[in-house]
């Protein structure tokens, strides 16, 4: 499943006793937290990796014009209504597949929106990588904003990664750019071999791989994942779990195996929270996600807590 066909099937306690005065986790933050405590949302204001805008009167968006839910405009105010009680301090757009050829114009605009909503602190920008030496000028265009902090790029297909591919890839070390990669579990052997070939550059895996989550077939993702893991320069998004494990039909007992694993492999310095927002509206809404994660960490301590929630995505996106 490629990144576009994803898109497409988706259509612990209170701050005071969190954290110290200055700062530092109280005794009482070390402890693990209780479940009905942890339920009840994050104690501190995180930090959403992977947000979707848009609007079709502005950009056209091919793959949600068959979709009742997403065919829609989704903005700032939007997101702000959807995640209710949840404090979320910033966002990382990542570009949401316009029509080909007007990647830079999504971009213009995401920066415009920014300019109203200062909670937008970074963008994952579209760009033809596959192209080779002759993206080169248009990475330094996108440089040139000080928003946009990495590409997200369509992976070629099955076997060996193009050399012109790679050599995009390879290219983002010079402008300092991150790299997210998002595709099916089939597609996770592909992945580590970019990586694998561009070890300069920093890669983050969406949606923890897309695990068959529905059916609870997770081999062979989960040596995929430990083998990505493996490498370095590759860290992994904890978002779109609930759109892998088959839209409203699931239960957080369901999530426990495949977040575990990734927290197992990637531990918390290179795993970041993410919603998929709106993409995810489909299988959750953003309190039962954010709600849900606390709830399968509830035995974690605060500052891993704080970690996949804030600082994983601070230090890999640079915000």
């Amino acid at each position: 499943m490629n990144r576009r066909g994803f898109l497409q099937v988706a259509g612990a306690v209170s701050a005071a006793s969190m954290f110290a005065p200055g700062g530092r986790a109280s005794a009482a933050a070390s402890a693990p937290q209780r479940s009905e405590d942890a339920a009840r949302g994050m104690p501190f204001p995180i930090v959403d990796t992977h947000v979707h805008f848009w609007d079709p009167a502005n950009l056209r968006y091919p793959w949600v014009e068959g979709s009742a839910l997403l065919n829609r405009a989704y903005l700032p105010e939007d997101y702000t209504a959807a995640v209710g009680s949840i404090a979320v301090e910033r966002i990382v757009f990542v570009e949401a597949a316009c029509q080909k050829g007007h990647a830079m114009d999504e971009v213009a605009w995401v920066a415009r929106l920014a300019e109203q909503d200062r909670r937008i602190q970074g963008i994952v920008a579209a760009a033809p990588l596959e192209q080779g030496a002759e993206v080169k000028a248009t990475l330094e265009t996108l440089a040139q904003n000080p928003l946009v902090k990495g590409i997200r790029p369509g992976l070629p297909g099955q076997g060996e990664p193009p050399p012109a591919f790679i050599e995009g890839v390879q290219l983002l070390e010079s402008v300092n750019f991150s790299c997210d990669l998002c595709g099916g579990h089939d597609r996770l052997p592909l992945m580590a071999e970019v990586a694998r070939q561009c070890p300069a550059v920093r890669f983050m895996i969406d949606h923890i791989g897309v695990p068959n989550i529905k059916e609870r077939q997770f081999d062979p993702w989960r040596e995929h994942i430990r083998r990505l893991a493996d490498l370095p320069n590759v860290w992994c998004k904890m978002s779109g779990v609930a759109t892998a494990a088959g839209r409203e039909r699931w239960t957080r007992d369901d999530l426990v195996l495949p977040i575990e694993h990734v927290l197992e492999c990637f531990g918390f310095a290179r795993t970041a929270f993410g919603s998929d927002w709106p993409v995810m509206l489909a299988a959750t809404t953003y309190e039962r996600w954010v709600e849900t994660l606390a709830w399968v960490l509830r035995t974690r301590t605060a500052p891993e807590l704080r970690q996949i929630f804030h600082g994983t995505a601070i230090g890999f996106y640079r915000l």
